[in-house]
């Protein structure tokens, strides 16, 4: 079976932090959209994919290097 971390297209709290490589408190300061039900907060993974290529985008833009 394939491996599920790949092949989700919407991520928890957790496995979003994770995929992007930094802690929770760290992504909950980020101003990547996302859905919140109840209490559980759950993020797209296309949504963070592009996000990210915004902000290297935005930093290349300001003349600081990639």
């Amino acid at each position: 079976m394939s491996n599920t971390q790949t092949t989700k297209t919407v991520l928890s709290r957790k496995e979003a932090a994770s995929y992007i490589g930094i802690g929770e408190s760290t992504l909950d300061k980020l101003d990547i959209p996302r859905t919140q039900v109840r209490r559980r907060v759950f993020y797209k993974k296309e949504v963070i994919d592009k996000w990210l290529s915004q902000q290297t985008k935005n930093k290349q833009g300001k003349g600081s290097p990639a």
